[in-house]
């Protein structure tokens, strides 16, 4: 058979195959626009959801939570408006249909947590500066699987930055690390989603601000039941993990220096737990600590007086170069308990700066405070 002649019939039987069925009829979220900044600068949240009874969104706007109920219009159309005009930045938000959390399918922007997704939508503006994609040379993330022999053997995950120019200048020298880690519900994936960790990076490397660095985002939750949030580095097999197997994996997969005053942790909520947990019980391995809207919870205070008197009065605790704890303001849920740690290392004797800031226990805040850590690094 004529090769254009049987190209035709193929052709032929394509579409009478897709005529066979029918025409999809139009809806009005063929055209909704999920997220819309208004000319007074709040911002319309929506969803169409034409046989849900009720529709609410929370998020770490202002207003966000609890949360606002959403209204719904006679095409399905849920829609709510925040009640203040929202600053220049990037904000979380979470749809719930019916009692169920539900990903906002016209937007695919999102952050990756240990639970599942959430929605994000970005405010431009000066505020948002710091933080956003900008014509500049970028760094690689990479995400990383490793072999935990500290946990059974299992297969576990992380994600790593390296800078720009990462091949060049690892021809040449180790670099440092900073190991960041995130915090409850949260996985290493959230660093670079919600936490932006890369483009604030790479647009500090830009403004010539940063040495150079790897990142390390490693995951603190664990397959093993362990308390988290606990006193010291044995209640936690993240903390098993990580100076066992993480570091280690770090140090021979990547071109880094295995020397303390090249390392630095910072992490925020749960892992500014972990951070503190792992730089005092083991303060020979790092130079730089900076726990983010943490603190330790009254009955763990008094455990650590207790049974832990000899780590806190450890020299090599003082000979951090750097021992820098953030907050989120009063409004931060872990303000109170922040007060109590440092009341705690006042009476250890353990030298530390505060700095308070005004987003809450929000990666509002947390962008700003690695914003701010990441210069001072390795110096």
């Amino acid at each position: 058979m004529n090769k254009s002649i049987l190209l035709l019939a193929m052709l032929m039987c394509a579409g009478s195959l897709y005529a066979q069925f029918p025409a999809r009829e139009p809806t009005p979220n063929d055209t909704l626009q999920s997220v819309r900044q208004l000319k007074n600068g709040k911002v319309a949240l929506s969803i169409y959801a034409p046989k849900a009874s009720e529709v609410r969104v929370s998020g770490d706007f202002p207003g966000g939570f609890p949360g606002l109920v959403l209204q719904k219009d006679e095409q399905g159309v849920w829609s709510a408006t925040t009640s203040e005009a929202l600053l220049p930045d990037v904000y979380t938000y979470d749809f719930t249909v019916d009692g169920l959390k539900v990903f906002d399918p016209k937007n695919p922007r999102s952050k990756e947590s240990n639970s599942g997704y959430s929605n994000l939508f970005e405010i431009a503006g000066p505020g948002n500066d710091f933080q956003a994609l900008k014509d500049v040379p970028h760094g690689k993330v990479e995400m990383v699987w490793y072999k935990s022999t500290a946990l059974d053997g299992v297969t576990r995950r992380l994600h790593v930055y390296l800078p720009p120019n990462y091949d060049q200048i690892s021809k040449t020298k180790k670099l440092p690390v900073l190991y960041l880690l995130h915090g409850g519900g949260d996985n290493d994936a959230s660093w670079t989603t919600a936490g932006r960790a890369n483009l604030i990076l790479d647009n500090l490397y830009a403004q010539g601000k940063l040495e150079p660095m790897i990142v390390v985002m490693p995951a603190g939750h664990t397959h093993i039941q362990g308390f988290f949030m606990g006193a010291g580095d044995q209640q936690d097999p993240f903390c098993r993990d990580f100076v066992q197997s993480i570091i280690p994996f770090v140090e021979k997969t990547y071109p880094v220096s295995a020397k303390r005053e090249h390392r630095a942790i910072a992490g925020l909520s749960m892992g500014g737990i972990q951070t503190v947990n792992l730089a005092l019980w083991h303060p020979d391995l790092f130079a730089y600590v900076f726990p983010l809207s943490t603190g330790y919870f009254p009955p763990n205070i008094a455990e650590i007086k207790e049974k832990y008197a000899d780590v806190m009065t450890n020299k090599e605790i003082n000979n951090f170069k750097k021992f820098k704890i953030f907050m989120g303001g009063e409004a931060d849920i872990a303000y109170q308990n922040n007060l109590n740690m440092m009341a705690m290392f006042d009476g250890f004797g353990i030298k530390y700066e505060y700095e308070n800031g005004s987003y809450a226990h929000t990666f509002r805040e947390w962008r700003r405070n690695l914003r701010d850590f990441a210069p001072l690094l390795f110096k």
